[in-house]
């Protein structure tokens, strides 16, 4: 499939951020609200109808596995004639604010996509050994494998540290898609049968005019790149470890 745009959400709120997903200070600006979250997919949806644009074109992509993902994501998208990639942080099956089989199950025979994102969610996975990577992955994948009694070929990289050695180790278990957090609409196809595309990230920030600007115009993709994940990027890169600390301080602080 050649996307047009693919789009990274998390969780969708009605009353309270509490409601869905995990509740740490790195995961609340990237909940939004369900009225915020209708408009988007409105807009998205006028956007291509006007423009005779299939919709299975534009990836709308959801990381963690919260229980909003059944409750509301999905009611809200089919309405609109869509369908989500839904990417699920195995290990949390189950537990408060997380789905379960039952609603994982629901969302595979409504013909939504089922994806890994690792078993744990580890802070930074492409830090940890080789063979730690690939424990991730095969209990993520044979879990949901499990679920749906089928087999999964999409997968995200939890808090977007891609490397190599999770291409390969997703690639070992079968999957096929990689989606990453990297803001761009080119996809790196591998010769081994596997594509790695990048994905623009909406947080409670982001107005519907930006999501709009983003779903349309090239330039604005463009720019969003270039500020938003290469800046990003090197300011990871001197701060090495301290760049977690620094922003864990920060987010405390924000939230206060």
């Amino acid at each position: 499939m050649n996307f047009k745009i693919a789009l990274m959400y998390h969780d969708v709120y009605h009353f309270d951020v509490k409601e869905s997903g995990f509740q740490n200070v790195g995961a609340i600006p990237y909940k939004i609200t369900s009225q915020e979250f209708e408009r988007q997919i409105n807009i998205i949806a006028k956007y291509c109808e006007s423009r005779q644009i299939d919709k299975n074109q534009v990836a709308l992509t959801f990381d963690d596995g919260g229980e909003s993902f059944h409750s509301i994501i999905a009611p809200i998208l089919e309405k609109q004639g869509f369908k989500g990639y839904f990417f699920i942080t195995t290990g949390f099956i189950g537990r408060q604010g997380f789905m379960n089989k039952e609603q994982i199950i629901d969302l595979y025979n409504q013909g939504h996509y089922i994806g890994a994102h690792s078993h744990t969610h580890p802070k930074n996975i492409s830090e940890l050994s080789s063979a730690e990577i690939e424990t991730e992955w095969s209990k993520s994948v044979e879990t949901l494998n499990n679920i749906i009694s089928g087999k999964i070929k999409t997968a995200s990289i939890p808090g977007g540290f891609y490397s190599e050695q999770n291409r390969i180790a997703l690639k070992q278990n079968g999957i096929e898609l990689v989606f990453t957090s990297i803001p761009t609409t080119k996809t790196k196809h591998y010769t081994d049968n596997q594509d790695i595309i990048g994905r623009f990230t909406i947080k409670k920030s982001t107005k519907s005019e930006t999501v709009l600007q983003l779903v349309n115009n090239n330039l604005v993709k463009q720019i969003y790149e270039l500020i938003k994940w290469r800046g990003l990027a090197m300011i990871r890169y001197l701060l090495g470890n301290n760049y977690y600390r620094l922003r864990e301080i920060l987010l405390k602080i924000h939230k206060s």
